[in-house]
């Protein structure tokens, strides 16, 4: 008993940490320190995004069964529409709903860290489920063999979604013109990332290996637009910058019909 509850902890350790190591990363590009109750804070929202979805989850499986989805459309629905668009809705929601609005919230690269810090949050829970479940079936090897994988692979595609989140929000709320066309692209794009990775998953007609040029891509894209922005900040005295835009709920709505409509154009397509 002993010998498995310690494994447990272990393996939690593992897990846990890529989590800490990109975040803590992300968190030291930031010129101006966010406050860290308020990056917790938003790591947690982030873990706990799991309720909801797992609420939402038998509903959209339920839905696809009414469907009568083949060819390629089924593998498309399950990574763009039950995967990467409940979870990059989720973590989306938690940036406007709490991150955006905190005082702290005060210059572009508060939201390349919000989006990192929420995308955790849910990585962190879902890595240490992946890594735990051989653990109960005392399969050692799979443990390891998933906790590695998953540290290169899993939980810096969540980072990047949320980087890339944030990035759009940049323009939407600093930004002084395409305020709708950034909100719909903040969501949008992260979407399509996590889908895209899922797709080449899942789908029996792609092969996995291609995982790998798209995540090195963009994380290259992600280092490009940490030193970028943190150049921003060398370059000004002061921490606080004019927001030009505001979110508001019609917009949220907006963001949401309209990746909804094209990723449902996208599976009848493919249902054709």
């Amino acid at each position: 008993m002993f010998g498995s509850q310690s494994n447990i902890v272990i393996y939690s350790i593992y897990a846990l940490i890529p989590v800490a190591l990109i975040m803590l990363y992300v968190y030291r590009r930031d010129r101006f320190p966010e406050p860290v109750r308020i990056v917790s804070i938003t790591f947690l929202l982030g873990v706990a995004t799991i309720f909801p979805i797992s609420l939402l989850i038998p509903v959209v499986e339920g839905f696809e069964e009414t469907l009568y989805l083949s060819g390629e459309a089924p593998y498309f629905y399950e990574a763009f529409v039950r995967a990467a668009f409940l979870e990059e809705t989720a973590k989306w929601t938690i940036l406007l709903l709490f991150c955006i609005k905190a005082n702290e919230f005060n210059e572009p690269m508060d939201a390349l860290v919000y989006g990192v810090a929420v995308s955790l949050g849910f990585a962190a829970y879902e890595n240490w489920d992946y890594v735990l479940y051989p653990i109960y079936e005392n399969d050692l090897e799979l443990a390891t063999s998933i906790a590695i994988l998953r540290s290169f692979t899993a939980v810096p595609l969540h980072a990047t979604a949320g980087v890339f989140m944030g990035l759009f929000l940049i323009r939407a709320i600093f930004g002084k013109s395409n305020h709708l066309v950034y909100v719909v692209l903040s969501l949008l794009f992260p979407v399509s990332l996590h889908g895209t990775y899922n797709y080449i998953l899942i789908s029996p007609n792609i092969d996995a290996i291609l995982i790998y040029p798209l995540l090195i891509v963009f994380i290259f894209a992600v280092i490009y637009i940490f030193r970028k922005e943190r150049l921003r900040q060398d370059k000004k005295y002061f921490e606080v910058e004019n927001k030009h835009g505001t979110i508001s709920k019609s917009y949220i709505l907006s963001t949401i019909a309209i990746t909804l409509v094209l990723l449902t154009l996208a599976v009848i397509i493919l249902n054709t």
